[in-house]
């Protein structure tokens, strides 16, 4: 079987952008939550915490000039699409710190991104602006539903609707860095990442691409989501996530998201590339029970952990890190909590969750995490878990900053739907 490495890393977050602010954001604990006002107009609907963001601007990313010009004549969204501008922005980041080449017309690398819901926030938007227009000018007349909707369609909402599909995403970023080799949209909740790493390794591990770019993202910027999510009572409407703690409130939205590349051992060793880690495999499960709510009653979780085990030859003991997924919601980090108990009994390693300092990326959260995981593992220093006073479990927390060698991680993923998903890496 071939060897899967990571030689690239691709963050942007509330942290700042790429590996070096990333890391040093972290180290100083330079955060970046802020006080989200949304507007509908010239009228505010509501605001709410998020790690946002700093000045982002794709096109301080030096994209390639042409191809980038051709995606953005193409797609008619008329305002800003900062879920396709993301991807592109890790895309770029990972690419460049690999420093891999290929032939752009004739290359075997393959590109698995994910997001969970690309363009719908941007897409209403643009539909509540098309229908302010139709009824400021047709005050005075009725309408038919089939009158609005053909006025709604010529207004350009069959091109922005058809934009929403999946593949174009995955188009667009294939199209920009001129992306021949393997595809694939992923869409498992919170650990899509998870989910999409271990697709990009098998393809590599298969000898069917010598590298494989893998990436993902979310921009919770609206207001959408968040009243969704505060509807059902999971926000932290204080703006602090507190994983494993007795006065967790619920989730914080951040910014951002990373990409990966992916590569044969061999094919890296030959270019001489840095490497970061190399993958060693997951475990994976599907629980098929609620939406929001886990399956606490079953072992699904820890037979996704013991899966990952089995199919890296991994004891327990080996393992000195575990990144969670930590979403400050009790019943999940309940969940998780007994998970690592399970698994590790009373010998426990390291533990850190990362979203108190970058928030909950939604899909891209599995993936943003492991990149912050990877940089750890090169940095050896574990970074804390803040705002975790109130422990409510025994699990071994890191709450400063705490060096020690890190030889193999564990990437921990709980999604909505029941997705669960664990990656090991190992430093070489």
């Amino acid at each position: 079987m071939k060897r899967v490495v990571v030689t690239g890393i691709g963050p942007i977050s509330s942290l700042g952008q790429g590996c070096e602010e990333t890391w040093d954001s972290i180290m100083n604990l330079r955060l970046n939550l802020v006080r989200q006002k949304y507007f509908i107009g010239n009228e505010e609907w509501g605001e709410f915490y998020l790690h946002k963001m700093r000045n982002f601007d794709i096109d301080e990313f030096d994209l390639p000039k042409a191809n980038f010009q051709y995606i953005r004549e193409l797609r008619t969204v008329k305002k800003e699409d900062t879920d396709l501008y993301y991807l592109l922005a890790v895309i770029k980041l990972a690419i460049d710190d690999s420093g891999i080449q290929y032939d752009s017309a004739d290359n075997d690398i393959g590109l698995i991104i994910s997001h969970e819901n690309p363009g719908v926030e941007i897409f209403f938007e643009e539909l509540v602006d098309s229908l302010q227009s139709i009824v400021e000018k047709n005050a005075k007349d009725h309408m038919s539903k089939l009158e609005l909707a053909k006025m709604l369609y010529d207004s350009g909402c069959e091109d922005r609707g058809y934009n929403l599909q999946t593949f174009s995403y995955l188009f667009s970023a294939a199209k920009i860095f001129d992306l021949h080799g393997y595809s694939l949209f992923v869409n498992n909740a919170c650990a899509s990442g998870l989910f999409a790493i271990e697709a990009a390794a098998r393809q590599i591990k298969a000898g069917a691409s010598s590298a494989v770019i893998v990436a993902a993202v979310d921009n919770p910027t609206k207001i959408y989501k968040y009243l969704w999510f505060k509807k059902k009572s999971l926000y932290a409407e204080d703006g602090l996530v507190r994983p494993f703690s007795d006065d967790a409130a619920g989730i914080v939205f951040g910014d951002g998201g990373a990409a990966l590349v992916l590569e044969d051992l061999e094919h890296a060793k030959k270019r001489k590339a840095r490497i970061y880690a190399e993958y060693l495999g997951g475990g994976f499960s599907l629980e098929g029970w609620k939406i929001t709510m886990p399956n606490v009653t079953d072992d699904f979780y820890t037979r996704s952990f013991q899966k990952a085990l089995d199919a890296t030859g991994v004891s327990p003991s080996e393992i000195d890190f575990v990144n969670p997924h930590g979403v400050g919601m009790k019943i999940t980090d309940n969940y998780e909590a007994k998970t690592i108990n399970r698994i590790f009994g009373k010998k426990q390693p390291l533990i850190s969750a990362f979203k108190p300092l970058v928030g909950h990326n939604l899909g891209g959260s599995a993936l943003l995490e492991s990149a912050i995981s990877l940089i750890a593992m090169k940095n050896n220093t574990i970074p804390p878990t803040l705002n975790c006073e109130d422990q409510n479990s025994a699990l071994n927390i890191v709450k400063e900053a705490k060096r020690v060698s890190i030889k193999i991680a564990a990437k921990m993923s709980c999604g909505f739907a029941g997705f669960n998903g664990v990656a090991l890496f190992r430093n070489l």
